[in-house]
């Protein structure tokens, strides 16, 4: 049964009047319709009321607006782009891998760490769990003991290597960059907690040593977690062997900071048991320095150009000689303060002599070379010694002559010039950025793996993976999203404002509660056209079909 408006002619004009109808087929199996009641009499609010509950067979359509009530409303939009994401990732059907009561705590943590500004902890996400957006995906499943949620990090890492190689891109490129960061700890326990360089200018606070590969747009591949006082270089071959054994990559161009691959490095990369490996890495500021002063070595100071990349040989090892104005004033502003230090320990020095308080030859000497050496700055200066005697000055011509490798440095690489061009060697260096904009994504724009609420080993190594699996549902969310985040090059805005401005529009794509009488409904809040462009481009489309998977009440 339905209304249906039937029309009527009166006096030369035909009115149209509302009857409750009823279709049928006659005797003949033809379709038919036949008029039940006549609605005329009724106010409109109540005849579309009771179209309403006849089309859709729910007499709560027809209470009266007095029983209809809001009871509830559940942000939704962002986890469930995140979580179906995570399904196209192929995360999701590889957290089966876990025990039953680890997988939700898992899904929990990585959609946690992409959609909050802030990450909840492990308690505050199982107390919340029940009545998440998430559980409502998964269908309401058991929450499970709080311990779950922590043993899930160690469950996690068990299968950490089975899920990087699922994970791993067929069809990438076998160019991958790795690069090493710290986070740092508030408490002492941690077995793997230890001063070290610290990254993040936290003084007097012990760390984790963090090393991250990429491929060379940035996706991360695999995250290993080391103890604080790990020296960069001390990791790079764990990496290279690591993309071998685990990923059964054959051969490999492996991209690393200067600090990372060292000359120690180098000659082990190009030895007989790294055949099938190849290197491109920075050579350090002072080892460059060394090399332009030796006057037989193939870098010297004329040789940099800054308009071109200008490349020499030695031996196996393609030197790139490369300018980047953006460095220069860098460059010479830390010459400058490095000279200034360096001058008041001399100056210390000349008027302890000059005050008779240091007279011995070889005691002004120690005490010179602890300071002319201590930061490479004894080429600029000219000093003479003698028993109660000492005298410096500045050497202005050196540092005129080095002031032209400001902005200047060089990339070395062992693959063949055949298999890539100078200007490729060099881009391929300068997509090191990628892992550093990784780095800055995971500890503070995006991800926050800060604080990390753990001491045992396990689970701190644990909650690291778990933030790497979040920061690919990032990378790739941001890739997708590309049009909605380029920038004007002028006005510097665009259209969706930020990744995360973009999960609060998300957010506002709500599940609503309303009871009618004593039966409650569900529905989706309308959608804005952005809504459903953003839904769209990341796969999240809520059509009749998602929604009938979601249950909604109705």
């Amino acid at each position: 049964m339905r209304v249906a408006y039937i029309p009527r002619p009166h006096k030369n004009k035909t009115y149209r009047y509302p009857f409750i109808v009823q279709s049928y087929r006659n005797d003949e199996g033809k379709p038919s319709t036949r008029t039940i009641m006549n609605l005329s009499a009724l106010p409109e609010h109540v005849v579309s009321a009771i179209d309403a509950a006849l089309r859709g067979g729910d007499i709560a359509a027809a209470v009266p607006v007095t029983d209809v009530h809001f009871e509830d409303s559940l942000d939704f939009g962002h986890v469930w782009s995140v979580w179906r994401l995570m399904e196209q990732l192929g995360i999701v059907d590889l957290l089966d891998l876990l025990p039953r009561q680890h997988r939700h705590a898992i899904a929990g943590m990585i959609v946690d760490r992409v959609v909050n500004p802030l990450p909840f902890s492990k308690r505050a996400l199982h107390d919340d769990f029940a009545g998440s957006p998430l559980a409502r995906i998964l269908d309401n499943p058991a929450t499970g003991a709080l311990n779950d949620w922590y043993e899930a990090l160690e469950a996690l890492l068990a299968n950490q290597p089975a899920i990087e190689k699922a994970l791993f891109p067929q069809k990438s490129e076998r160019v991958f960059l790795y690069d090493i960061t710290s986070s740092y700890f508030e408490g002492t326990h941690c077995p793997l907690a230890a001063f070290g360089y610290n990254r993040d200018g936290k003084k007097g606070k012990m760390q984790i040593v963090i090393g991250l590969l990429c491929d060379t747009e940035g996706r991360p591949v695999s995250t290993q977690v080391f103890e604080g006082n790990t020296a960069d270089q001390s990791v790079a071959l764990s990496q290279v062997n690591t993309l071998r054994e685990t990923f059964g990559v054959q051969e490999i161009v492996f991209v690393g900071d200067r600090g990372m691959i060292t000359s120690k490095r180098i000659e082990e990369l190009g030895g007989d048991d790294y055949k099938w490996a190849r290197y491109i890495t920075a050579i350090r500021r002072s080892d460059m320095m060394e090399m332009v002063e030796d006057e037989t070595h193939p870098i010297q100071i004329d040789l940099f150009d800054e308009k071109n990349l200008v490349e020499v040989r030695e031996g196996n090892a393609r030197h790139i000689l490369c300018y980047n104005p953006m460095r220069r004033e860098r460059d010479a502003a830390v010459r400058r303060r490095l000279i200034e230090k360096t001058e008041e320990k001399l100056a210390s020095i000349e008027a302890n002599v000059r005050d008779g308080r240091l007279k011995n030859k070889e005691k002004i000497e120690k005490r010179l070379w602890r300071w002319l050496n201590r930061w490479g700055m004894e080429r600029f200066f000219t000093v003479e010694t003698a028993e109660g005697r000492f005298a410096w000055r500045r050497n202005e011509a050196q540092i005129d002559r080095y002031s032209r490798l400001d902005g200047c440095y060089v990339i070395t690489s062992n693959i063949e010039p055949e298999r890539m061009e100078t200007a490729e060697v060099a881009a391929r260096y300068k997509s090191l950025q990628q892992v550093e904009k990784a780095f800055r994504s995971m500890k503070t724009a995006d991800l926050f793996v800060r604080p990390i609420r753990h001491w045992n080993t396990d689970r701190v190594k644990g909650h690291v993976f778990m933030c790497m699996l979040a920061y690919l549902v990032t990378w790739e969310a941001r890739h997708r999203l590309a049009t909605f985040l380029k920038r004007d090059p002028h006005t510097r805005e665009c259209d969706g404002d930020s990744l995360r401005e973009i999960w609060k529009s998300l957010a506002r794509v709500k599940i609503g509660v309303l009871k009618f009488g004593a039966k409650s409904v569900e529905q989706l809040n309308p959608l804005t056209a952005f809504q459903k462009q953003l839904l769209k481009s990341l796969g999240a489309s809520l059509n009749k079909k998602e929604q009938n998977r979601l249950s909604l009440r109705n």
